[in-house]
């Protein structure tokens, strides 16, 4: 009996330490424990030694990469609050995280009237099937799926350019040193340069074979995903290496799977009848009132606009199928992710203006636009030439009688 006791006692305490240890996996993911990482939290979370990546609102790098040290440090050191830290950790284990954002972009607001690929081969979003009067210039299109994970306060984070047992993908991090160029070091070199400089050294650590890929979809890339058809694939290529791979085993480290589940998804939440389509779509060209807006997609949706109140893009979060792994249907937002990234809220805009950049609508309005006096002069110039051929014409006639 003592000893039946004694068993129990141990087996009692394997499962329970077993279980604080996956309570503790799980709940690490939730800020704002997560950022304020220890020697405990980086052990369970498997993060030792992992930087912070990007900071969300200056977009600068952090000059703390990990530690305590990153929540006890005040400025120059720590450039923000870390209550307002808004940014990704590169090199992270793939498949650690909890749940997705699938990101939509309005064109209109990003991109130019005729795409130039001079130019413009640096604007991911826009190609030249997002130029006025095709398919994919005035609908919602895709950005990406994203890995993220669950934070709360003013806490947000997502892993990024991950590792997993095929590959490690943080190389093509700027942090990843793979690029030649002599002015790498510059501070105003951003990671698009860096995987700019990639493409063109055909570093193929970090590019995939785009044409496989994008070329069976490419019929649904023009209409649902414009900016995937740019030049040097250089959108897919970001997308997967920073977003892909933190999900890679779900999706069987399949890019092409990876690509038309995102592409289904975009056709499911903008089709005719969607809330998108409703209160998005069909007020293209208007303003609506952005808490009104918010409610109507039911919480699940956070609207990013510019410094003009104008609609940029549409963050809609999605769960992490228990099952499955995949994205199977929306959920609210978390409160980290809204208190962050809510750039319409930051504006104070009340309303959320959805532009159409129709160029030909501008010709007609801006191109024969006449000042009220050049108008007045000009009529009276036609109504006294018409009143001297009436003239004229009544004199002919008097002669006649």
């Amino acid at each position: 009996m003592i000893l039946f006791n004694r068993l129990f006692i141990v087996f009692y305490c394997i499962g329970y330490y077993s279980a604080q240890f996956n309570f503790s996996n799980y709940h690490c993911l939730d800020g704002p424990n997560f950022w304020c990482l220890n020697d405990t939290t980086e052990s369970l979370c498997n993060f030792t030694n992992k930087t912070i990546g990007l900071c969300g609102y200056s977009n600068k790098r952090c000059q703390v990469k990990t530690g305590d040290n990153f929540c006890k440090s005040s400025p120059p050191a720590q450039e923000q609050s870390p209550f307002e830290f808004n940014g990704g950790l590169t090199g992270v284990d793939d498949n650690l995280f909890s749940y997705y954002i699938l990101d939509l972009y309005w064109p209109p607001s990003s991109c130019p009237p005729i795409y130039n690929e001079t130019i413009d081969f640096l604007s991911y979003f826009c190609s030249p099937y997002t130029d006025v009067n095709q398919p994919g210039r005035e609908r919602l299109a895709l950005h990406g799926l994203w890995p993220t994970f669950s934070t709360n306060g003013n806490y947000q984070g997502w892993p990024q350019f991950c590792v997993s047992t095929h590959y490690d993908w943080s190389k093509c991090h700027i942090d990843g040193n793979l690029c030649s160029w002599t002015n790498s070091t510059k501070d105003n070199f951003t990671q698009v340069d860096y995987e700019y400089c990639l493409s063109v050294e055909n570093r193929q650590e970090c590019l995939i074979n785009a044409t496989d890929i994008l070329l069976p979809e490419q019929e649904r890339l023009k209409i649902l995903a414009p900016g995937y058809l740019g030049v040097r694939n250089l959108f897919i290529n970001h997308e997967w290496t920073k977003h892909g791979s933190c999900c890679s085993l779900i999706f069987q480290h399949n890019i092409s799977y990876y690509l038309a589940y995102m592409l289904d998804l975009v056709d499911m939440v903008t089709r005719p009848g969607s809330l998108t389509y409703e209160y998005i779509q069909r007020n293209a060209g208007e303003k609506v009132d952005l808490n009104y807006l918010i409610a109507a997609l039911n919480q699940t949706a956070i609207i990013n606009c510019n410094s003009k109140c104008e609609l940029e893009e549409i963050a809609m979060c999605m769960n992490r199928d228990h099952h499955t792994g995949l994205p199977k249907r929306f959920i609210e937002c978390p409160p980290g992710a809204r208190n962050t990234s809510d750039s319409c809220k930051k504006a104070q805009c009340e309303y959320v203006f959805i532009p159409l950049r129709n160029q030909y609508r501008q010709i007609s309005t801006d191109d024969y636009y006449f000042s009220p006096v050049w108008t007045t002069l000009l009529s009276i110039i036609i109504l006294s030439i018409l009143f001297k051929y009436l003239i004229l014409f009544f004199g002919a006639c008097y002669q006649f009688i």
